[in-house]
């Protein structure tokens, strides 16, 4: 019997502790990104931040989750996932410390830079562990369900909390729930996550075109959505809605987001990507309008939640065409990190130019951005299924080769 390299790293399943304990650490590794809207109009109001600053360093957060990411898969083939479990607490521990004790931009950016680091490292040990479920999408289903739930409660409660305790009390509860992530290192499993045989049999040519496309294309989308959803409190600002009106869309956009990702994205097996892709950008491309004409709360509250809904719920789409571009999964282990990239470029992007262009800008780099994710994706579709009629023609030949 052929064992293929998978059977041999994991010959059982790892029971169900191992998939709660992954995905709760994977929640507290995406804590402070999930909530980078209000931290920005935060950091730009009581710390005194320009908001291109106040943009830099939501973008350090990001960049770092990528550094992360990679991080892991350097430490993976070496390390077990306790120990780099362990490894990834103690840079979020120190990071968060740090910001509690920043004083100025650049301290603060160090700071975010230490923190994400941490978070990328737990974020892709997450993203690995739930793939080895029995049903890969169900536990990223239960996982993304909490992590937009938590983002919703937070959100609604951390303005408040800031106001009364300060500014650094956020990062000081983070530390503390990040300490206690510790106890469940333990529940993970003792062995290397991946041997040392694949990373030497991995290269360039392992990525088809069908792959490349893909992976290049969510990193576009996502940088679209980075350059928007980092800035959704100054515009709601510039559109003169109330404070506590932008407060409550980003309260209640995270409720979009669940619909969207739980509701059509549950249907992703079931429905042409192509075709739900193109619809969900529609919807996006009239979101990202509303926010910009808008004069009420209400009508800027139902614009940010279209478009919160309209990403998450295009995101398991995306994801069915990455896998279907490389059957042997390894564009899908890309994926935490291009998503990272994108919105870290994507936030990065827009504090260049927010300050000539204005705050529009972010809008119109979230619309052709993704316009030209999708149009790379409906191509990564395509080719995927050229190979596939290729076999079976190259088939056809050898068999009658074979006959005659």
């Amino acid at each position: 019997m052929i064992m293929t390299e998978s059977a041999v790293a994991y010959p059982t399943r790892p029971p169900n502790w191992t998939f709660w304990a992954a995905g709760a650490l994977g929640i507290l590794a995406t804590a402070v990104a999930a909530i980078l809207p209000v931290l920005v109009g935060v950091w730009q109001k009581q710390a005194g931040l320009q908001v291109d600053q106040a943009g830099f360093v939501a973008a350090t957060e990001l960049f770092a989750q990528v550094a992360g990411t990679g991080m892991f898969l350097w430490a993976s083939p070496r390390w077990t996932l306790r120990t780099i479990a362990v490894a990834g607490l103690c840079v979020m521990v120190v990071g968060n410390i740090a910001t509690a004790g920043s004083v100025d931009f650049a301290s603060l950016m160090v700071a975010r830079g230490i923190g994400g680091a941490g978070g990328g490292v737990i974020r892709a040990l997450c993203m690995m562990s739930l793939a080895k479920a029995l049903s890969p999408g169900r536990a990223f289903a239960v996982y993304a369900g909490a992590q937009v739930g938590l983002a919703a409660v937070t959100t609604a409660f951390i303005p408040h909390f800031i106001e009364t305790q300060g500014v650094r009390a956020p990062f000081l509860v983070l530390t503390l729930a990040s300490a206690l992530g510790f106890a469940l290192c333990p529940l993970l499993p003792r062995h290397s996550p991946l041997p040392p045989s694949a990373i030497r049999q991995r290269g360039p040519a392992s990525y088809p075109m069908a792959a490349i496309l893909a992976i290049v294309a969510l990193c576009v989308f996502f940088a679209g959505q980075g350059a928007l959803w980092t800035y959704l409190a100054p515009i709601g600002a510039y559109r003169s809605i109330p404070a506590a009106g932008v407060t409550q869309a980003l309260t209640l956009l995270n409720f979009a987001g669940l619909a969207g990702a739980l509701g059509v994205g549950a249907m992703a097996h079931r429905v042409n990507p192509r075709i739900a892709l193109l619809t969900l950008l529609a919807t996006e491309i009239i979101s990202i309008v509303g926010l910009f004409r808008v004069h009420s709360p209400v009508g800027f509250i139902a614009s940010a939640g279209a478009f919160y809904f309209s990403w998450c719920a295009s995101f398991p789409f995306q994801f069915t065409v990455i896998s279907q571009s490389d059957s042997s999964g390894r564009a899908s282990a890309v994926v935490p990190a291009a998503d990272g990239l994108g919105l870290a470029g994507g936030a990065a992007l827009a504090s260049v130019v927010l300050p000539t262009l204005g705050l529009g800008s972010a809008g119109w780099i979230c619309a052709a951005a993704s316009v030209v994710g999708i149009t790379l994706y409906i191509w990564s579709a395509t080719l995927s299924k050229m190979p596939a009629r290729s076999m079976q023609r190259v088939a056809a030949v050898d068999s009658a080769t074979l006959e005659g």
